[in-house]
């Protein structure tokens, strides 16, 4: 089975802007989209689905739904654009989510999950994904994400995404429940030897190229979450440590890689993009480089979002050019 490393779908954070990013850094890398609920792929503008992945490569769209029809007829949409997969969330914590009945919310109905994963089946070619945690509440025993799974996958579903650390809806927020509680990484290794015909992707604290060698030995494939957004430059060695034998592969210095999104943010804007969607994503890309600070400062506060874009990309390229040795 083919190893795979993805980077999560995350709200606020993956969208089509900071995939662009991404590819240029870590080509091989599998992206998605953040969550976007079933109804607003039904109902709203048909253009809405088209453009959140506009003239870049085929990535994963994440999906939020309870009802199957939707989800259905959601994926007849999705089909006619540029996705290559798509991925049900069972794994969302937030108020929001718990409100609209979706998200971890569904780990409690694995019957709901197994009648939208068959109409999924049965309405697109593309392939099917969930991603889920290990539990939620107090359905946290072993038995109880074995059920889930053993239900969803006889529905159809080959492909898990498990966050190793279970959902808790009430007392913590979505921020909080990333680290708490502490992942059991031992939970989904159980789960692949129980469900070894399955691919099963563990997610979960991803930081570093040693825990990706380490999970690769077990998973089918590693996903990683904040890490991307916190040093973006960290893709870039997921990218050089793991898919070497990439003939075609796109290698940047920080040098060329800025100026490459500083032409994209120019691009962008003449579309009626406003730059600080693309430049928020920015503002950690000289992490561990002399004038790290001054370039988050230059691009990423309040002051710089009221500059207009002219100014703004002049001080941008100012500050690399008397950097140039550095960022080579």
């Amino acid at each position: 089975m083919e190893k795979r490393i993805s980077v999560a779908p995350m709200m606020g954070q993956t969208d089509r802007h900071f995939r662009y990013m991404i590819s240029l850094l870590a080509k091989d890398v599998r992206l998605y989209t953040p969550m976007i609920h079933a109804d607003a792929i039904v109902y709203s503008d048909k253009n809405f689905i088209k453009n959140e992945n506009h003239n870049q490569k085929a990535v994963g769209i994440q999906i939020a739904g309870s009802d199957p029809s939707i989800v259905s007829s959601a994926a007849k949409i999705i089909e006619q654009h540029n996705y290559n997969e798509i991925n049900l969330n069972v794994g969302c914590p937030s108020a929001r989510v718990q409100n609209c009945s979706v998200g971890a919310t569904l780990m409690k109905e694995p019957q709901r999950v197994a009648i939208i994963i068959e109409q999924l089946k049965k309405t697109t070619n593309l392939p099917v994904s969930i991603k889920t945690r290990i539990g939620v509440d107090n359905e946290d025993s072993y038995q109880f994400l074995y059920d889930f799974v053993k239900q969803t996958s006889s529905a159809g579903c080959e492909h898990f995404i498990v966050h190793a650390r279970k959902a808790i809806l009430k007392g913590l927020n979505p921020k909080e429940n990333r680290s708490i509680p502490r992942l059991n990484y031992e939970r989904v290794e159980q789960l692949k030897n129980d469900f070894s015909d399955l691919r099963i992707d563990i997610n979960g604290e991803v930081n570093s190229i040693e825990k990706i060698e380490n999970h690769l030995k077990i998973f089918d494939g590693v996903m990683i979450g904040r890490e991307a957004c916190k040093n973006p430059f960290f893709l870039a060695e997921v990218q050089d440590s793991f898919f070497k034998n990439s003939s075609d592969r796109l290698k940047l210095n920080k040098l060329d890689f800025v100026e490459k999104m500083i032409e994209y943010v120019k691009n962008e804007v003449k579309q009626g993009v406003s730059a600080h969607l693309i430049t928020r994503h920015m503002t950690q890309l000289l992490k561990g480089t002399p004038g790290a600070k001054q370039w988050r400062n230059l691009i990423g506060s309040d002051k710089s979002h009221k500059k207009d874009i002219d100014t703004l990309l002049l001080e941008l390229s100012d500050f690399l050019s008397t950097r140039a040795e550095i960022l080579v």
